[in-house]
């Protein structure tokens, strides 16, 4: 049974009676001030913030396709003339518009929540739980804010009125100094993650992991702070030291588990969560429905398959590394039933093959809903925090053992050296490389690793490698696809303003402080 929470929906009622009846005080009105007083009002307030990373706009879909379009894939709907994973979306994209609101709507619950729970009757151990969740959540979702727009505006207090709506986008620098100092603050706060059988929730081992994740950004484009690059290593270093986290021997058994219900906290160390209940959906998780291997079968569950690889991501993995074949799919289901499962014949084009990751004959629940998956997403494993050690000790002290010795962890479980296909020799890294060989290699190890994961254009952009990624990427697709050449648009539209996006046209309208990003 999957651990997420489910949320209370709250609202304010507003009368218009006579003067008589205005004089009653309601007795069964909800309002800040009589809520947030017992452990479960704080812990349904609590699932609100949360409830807002499993939305359409954030994990549920745009995050990991839309938004994350980079160079190791290409959108393969034809249809699709516009839109911001083509690059050629403005101000006015309805997408844009709804994370954004998603994001903040978040912030402001988590306001609310930190602002309340001290007036609450729950124990304070309890209090001090919630708060460092809420600070954390707050801070990521900051931090997703300025990854993909830049400066935004900085709110640390609830939203009293509808006429505050007027603020200046903070400068971006001022942004990751509140990002650190709430995550820092939070990771003496929450639990570790012993005390939880699940991965979803606000644990020390995630607000150390993501720590490492918002220095490595801080340390690279546009702000370029190189004093970042020590404590990246040094979050990502906590995380290994409490010796709670390993690797998966089989990296497929990674992704069928978040597929299938199960919880792998050693690996997994934090997953948004979707689910049903009564019988519906309950979260609009799209994971494996909009991507994954295409099929119209209701028994395997529909999909889409509408991310596909291109040539040169796929030749990127080396001879025997197990990734290549489960991260992009060697087979395709039959038309009819069974729906067994066709091998891509070696001669087939690479260019109709997928993100394949998430696949939904895995999927739990035996009636699947065409549109939507109980599928979860993986925000952070342990094989990121191994690469994220690697690159910032690079960047401090060189190819160390200690840089070796992370990268190679994850090479030998790449290359199946604890199944018995390969031995440390054939999996490991070429020894002796100089700083910047072994950049290139750790890079390239996080494309290998983690594609297709809501990472590679936020890699790409913070080297400063976007542009020139997205251009070699549609150069390769318009002259070696053929009939799936269109899939160059995203590379062919992309320029110099994309690594960020519009600030929404709502938000321009409403704020008459905002600015927008240029180049929009």
């Amino acid at each position: 049974m999957k651990k997420i929470f489910y949320c209370i929906l709250i609202s304010s009622v507003f009368f218009t009676s006579c003067k008589k009846f205005l004089e009653k005080t309601p007795k069964d009105f909800l309002s800040p001030e009589n809520y947030y007083k017992t452990k479960p009002e704080i812990d349904a307030a609590l699932t609100g913030v949360y409830d807002m990373l499993g939305k359409s706009g954030t994990y549920g879909r745009y995050l990991f396709f839309e938004m994350d379009q980079a160079d190791d894939s290409y959108v393969g709907l034809s249809s699709w003339t516009q839109d911001i994973a083509l690059y050629n979306a403005g101000p006015s994209d309805a997408k844009l518009a709804l994370t954004w609101s998603n994001l903040y709507e978040g912030i402001n619950r988590a306001n609310v929540l930190l602002e309340r729970v001290d007036q609450s009757s729950i124990k304070d151990s309890e209090k001090k739980v919630a708060k460092g969740e809420a600070l954390f959540l707050r801070a990521y979702f900051y931090f997703l804010l300025t990854v993909n727009w830049g400066d935004v505006p900085l709110r640390l207090t609830s939203t009293k009125s509808t006429a505050d709506v007027n603020m200046k986008r903070t400068p971006y620098k001022q942004v990751y100094a509140q990002i650190v100092s709430d995550m820092e603050a939070a990771a003496d706060m929450v639990n570790p993650i012993t005390n939880y059988t699940y991965g979803s929730r606000v644990t020390q081992s995630l607000v150390w992991g993501i720590l490492a994740r918002v220095n490595l950004k801080m340390a690279g484009a546009p702000l370029k702070d190189k004093s970042r690059w020590a404590e990246a290593r040094k979050w990502a270093d906590k995380v290994i030291k409490t010796n709670i986290h390993s690797l998966n021997n089989d990296y497929s058994d990674v992704f069928i588990k978040l597929c299938s219900d199960k919880y792998d906290i050693k690996e997994v160390i934090w997953e948004i969560e979707f689910n049903r209940l009564n019988g519906t959906q309950n979260e609009e998780g799209s994971l494996g429905s909009i991507n994954g291997i295409g099929t119209s079968s209701t028994t395997i569950g529909y999909s889409y398959g509408a991310k596909k690889t291109t040539e040169a991501y796929y030749k990127s993995f080396g001879t025997g590394d197990l990734r290549r074949d489960w991260t992009i799919n060697d087979y395709t289901y039959a038309a009819t039933a069974p729906f067994a499962r066709v091998p891509i014949l070696a001669t087939a084009s690479l260019y109709t093959r997928s993100d394949a990751k998430f696949r939904r004959e895995y999927e739990a629940n035996s009636t699947k809903f065409n549109g939507t998956t109980t599928i979860n997403f993986p925000v952070l494993r342990y094989a990121d925090v191994l690469l994220m050690f690697a690159e910032a000790e690079n960047e401090v002290n060189g190819p160390t053992t200690a840089a070796y010795d992370a990268v190679n962890l994850v090479r030998r479980r790449a290359y199946g050296v604890a199944l018995g296909k390969a031995t440390n020799a054939q999996a490991d890294l070429t020894p002796g490389l100089d700083a910047i060989d072994f950049r290139v290699a750790v890079r390239k190890e996080r494309s290998l690793e983690l594609g297709y994961e809501a990472l590679r254009r936020f890699d790409l952009v913070r080297w400063g490698d976007f542009l020139s990624a997205m251009k070699n990427a549609a150069n390769e697709i318009s002259t070696k696809a053929g009939t799936n050449s269109y899939g160059s648009r995203s590379g062919d539209n992309a320029s110099s303003r994309d690594t960020v996006f519009a600030i929404p046209s709502r938000e321009i309208s409403l704020n008459h402080d905002a600015v927008q990003n240029n180049g929009f």
